[in-house]
């Protein structure tokens, strides 16, 4: 097989020239424009046989061998924050947005109504994990998302009502998690910005600013979409905020995938790996044996606390998950406000609070910027050092 083939493979996958079943996919193979498709379907269709006789490895040696770049779906979902920049989408909902807002989800039909293919709505089946989608209806952007999982076959959701009754009942179904902004943003206010940053073909607008009613969800630039996040950070912090927590945990939840699947790793060290991800198991017992009581509130009971990691879990080695070193006995309010950078520590215990920290939450739970809570020890200290420099959002 060589490059050609899967060229007419992809081009048919693009006309739903095929009968087989399309079920999700472990494996995407990337083509020149950098779209994503099915490495097992493409590559059955380039072998005229049916996908389930096409074997993985197979499927992966020819496309290699043809210069393609392909990904495991698990392995990519690690990477959204180290590696790899999430792909940036933008639906218009119509009259589906406040079902799919509720809901957590897009939704499309396989076809339009003529049977024939649309782009995009086959754009669901590209959505990786981690990937910002922008939602925009009735003339406004109203809300910023992040895909959870990859799409699913599913039924049109029976909140839509009679709402696209004429739709196929078949569709892809992708879970988002939305934040609604407080105040919807017109793309029209900031139109000689947006334009020329508009997809040329499968635009999401038109040049006056107006919906493409034709279009539902479509790739957008990296620009266009950097563009649009900083519109909502003057409208909405807390917005951007969960943004960053939801691919923070979409992340984390993949590094347990692998510590779960790992077969390097006994099944006793797996299971007190995954536990110490929420400070519990063998390293909140070492955590323990070190801190015996929350040096911020000195409350000491520990069912009120939470073991928290001072360098984070996702960013750990195995060996600094389980370390009690890696570790403070936190109440809960003081866990958050550690965890996200808020607060931090000098080596000597003087506590650091962050130059743009929400100061009425703050002091309504009792900090105080002057405060010591006691020094640390050596081992401590390096883990207190990159929390400082990695973590903490103010000024060391």
């Amino acid at each position: 097989m060589n490059r050609s083939d899967f060229e007419a493979a992809i081009d048919r996958f693009k006309k739903k020239d095929y009968s087989a079943k399309l079920v999700t996919p472990d494996w995407y193979l990337v083509d020149a424009d950098g779209a994503n498709y099915p490495l097992k379907f493409v590559y059955a269709l380039a072998k005229g046989i049916h996908p389930r006789d096409t074997h993985t490895d197979d499927a992966k040696i020819a496309a290699r061998d043809a210069g393609y770049e392909i990904f495991d779906v698990k392995s990519t979902e690690r990477e959204i924050s180290a590696d790899r920049v999430p792909n940036y989408w933008w639906v218009n909902h119509k009259q589906t947005h406040q079902a799919e807002l509720e809901g957590g989800y897009i939704w499309s039909p396989t076809e339009n109504q003529n049977g024939a293919r649309n782009q995009t709505y086959i754009n669901l089946t590209l959505v990786r994990p981690g990937d910002i989608v922008i939602s925009y209806a009735g003339t406004a952007i109203r809300a910023i998302g992040v895909a959870t999982s990859s799409y699913e076959e599913r039924s049109k959701p029976k909140a839509f009502g009679q709402v696209g009754q004429n739709w196929p009942d078949t569709g892809w179904l992708v879970p988002i998690e939305w934040s609604v902004l407080p105040q919807p943003i017109s793309p029209k206010v900031h139109l000689a910005d947006i334009v020329k940053l508009l997809p040329v073909k499968n635009s999401p607008l038109q040049i006056n600013g107006n919906g493409n009613q034709g279009c539902y969800l479509a790739g957008i630039s990296n620009e266009l979409g950097s563009f649009v996040l900083k519109l909502t950070q003057g409208v909405n912090v807390a917005t951007v905020e969960r943004l960053q927590e939801l691919e923070e945990q979409i992340e984390e939840d993949a590094i347990e995938r692998d510590i779960r699947e790992s077969e390097e790793l006994p099944p006793t060290e797996r299971e007190q790996l995954v536990r110490s991800r929420v400070g519990q198991g063998a390293f909140r017992l070492q955590v323990l044996k070190i801190e015996k009581f929350c040096r911020i509130t000195n409350i000491a009971d520990e069912r009120f606390l939470i073991a928290s990691h001072i360098k984070p879990w996702r960013d750990c080695s195995n060996i600094e998950r389980l370390d009690g070193h890696n570790g403070l006995m936190l109440a809960p309010h003081a866990d958050r406000l550690f965890d996200r950078g808020w607060i931090s520590f000098k080596d000597n215990g003087d506590l650091l609070v962050a130059t743009d920290a929400p100061l009425a939450v703050i002091d309504a739970w009792g900090f105080k910027a002057a405060a010591n809570v006691g020094s640390f020890s050596v081992k401590q200290r390096a883990y207190l050092e990159y929390h400082r420099a990695e973590i903490f959002r103010g000024i060391t």
